[in-house]
């Protein structure tokens, strides 16, 4: 058999038949590729828009369950919320008597024995305070009121009264007096105030059982503080637990300076005020100084606010008095801004004032009065958390 002439012009056309099919099973099985693709998305949002889980009932009676868990969590929380802020309370006055238990500790004393005195002074104050100061106190509440009464009906007959009202026409000085006294002294009002003062009486009955509480969680807390750290550290990894415990331990320092600091501040202020409204011959100096000391273990704000309540108080002695009162009470203000604080603070850690001054706001509108006693010192631990692990740790990167 004689073979076909084989040339360059055959062999190309024959490549180029070749090349041509490849191409055509190419393309097609691309085109087979796509339309199977296409419809496999097709598929997957047709189910997704239609289709339904396999047991629909099942997952709403899970959610269902899970919002009631939710309710009944939400719920008990609330219902012990009052132990929580005992317990709380206690924490951080633990806190701030540990400072005078490491400077026993560091004197020579054991811990117990450190513990045992700094706790036995810290309860004979507590006792001093609900014995002798507390009855005196809710004493002076009821000369106070009576003696402002009989300001008010004797201020028609005061200079600056009369000159006021002929003077200023505009302010009804006149109306605004009978419409107080008449408040003062209507029997149904009275009897409001009557009850008014039950409640109080109950609040105070509340408050000495709180006092009790606080008292024995803070002297558990005292003695038993090295315990809890070191349980608390058992849950850290091994390899973190020393840079953990040091952490720890330096934020429990800063918090427990920063608290006894604070009280520290709200005793010489309250101590102040007491004698300077005996020497002004208020009616109520205890109940004064007792004011003077809750208000002043508000940060920044508070010593001003309870300055502001003693000088309106002392207005019932006279104007005169009020004015003397206000006065060096400013002076005290910038004794302790200057002075003391920075002494008595040294060793806690520093926040700026309007960090002090957003979480004194925030603490306040969360949790009233102890809300911003609470949450300065955890606003001072958060910032040393920053300082010591996130900063550290963003530079590293």
């Amino acid at each position: 058999m004689a073979r076909m002439p084989q040339g360059p012009g055959i062999s190309s056309r024959a490549s180029g038949v070749r090349f041509a099919r490849v191409a055509r099973s190419g393309v097609g099985s691309a085109r087979v590729r796509g339309a199977r693709i296409a419809g496999r998305r097709l598929a997957g949002r047709r189910a997704t828009v239609v289709g339904l889980p396999a047991r629909p009932f099942g997952y709403a009676m899970l959610a269902t369950l899970g919002v009631g868990a939710g309710i009944v969590l939400l719920d008990a929380m609330a219902a012990v919320a009052t132990v929580i802020v005992y317990v709380g309370v206690g924490l951080f006055l633990a806190l701030a008597l540990e400072p005078p238990i490491r400077l026993l500790t560091s004197r020579g004393l054991p811990r117990w024995a450190a513990a045992t005195v700094t706790i036995v002074g810290f309860a004979l104050l507590v006792a001093l305070f609900v014995v002798l100061v507390l009855p005196l106190a809710i004493e002076q509440v009821g000369i106070f009121g009576a003696q402002l009464v009989a300001a008010l009906r004797d201020l028609p007959d005061q200079a600056w009264y009369a000159w006021t009202t002929d003077n200023l026409v505009a302010l009804d000085l006149n109306g605004l007096l009978s419409s107080l006294t008449g408040l003062l002294t209507d029997p149904r009002q009275l009897s409001a105030i009557a009850g008014g003062v039950l409640q109080v009486g109950t609040g105070l009955i509340n408050g000495v059982t709180a006092v009790v509480i606080v008292t024995a969680l803070t002297i558990y807390f005292a003695v038993s503080l090295p315990t809890m750290v070191a349980a608390v550290l058992r849950l850290v990894p091994r390899s973190r637990r020393t840079m953990t415990g040091s952490l720890l331990t330096e934020v429990l320092d800063s918090v427990g300076r920063y608290v006894s600091g604070q009280l520290i501040l709200a005793t010489i202020n309250a101590t102040f005020t007491l004698l300077l409204t005996v020497f002004a011959g208020s009616p109520a100096p205890i109940l004064l100084a007792v004011i003077a000391f809750i208000a002043a273990l508000i940060p920044v704000v508070g010593t001003v606010i309870g300055s502001i309540l003693v000088t309106l108080a002392t207005l019932t002695v006279s104007p005169v008095a009020a004015v003397v009162v206000g006065v060096l009470l400013l002076v005290y203000m910038q004794v302790e801004a200057y002075v003391l604080s920075p002494r008595v603070m040294s060793r806690a850690v520093s926040m700026p004032g309007v960090l002090v001054i957003v979480a004194a706001l925030a603490g306040a509108a969360l949790g009233g009065v102890l809300g911003a006693l609470v949450a300065v010192p955890v606003a001072a631990a958060c910032l040393l958390v920053i300082n010591r692990v996130v900063i550290p740790l963003q530079e590293a990167r």
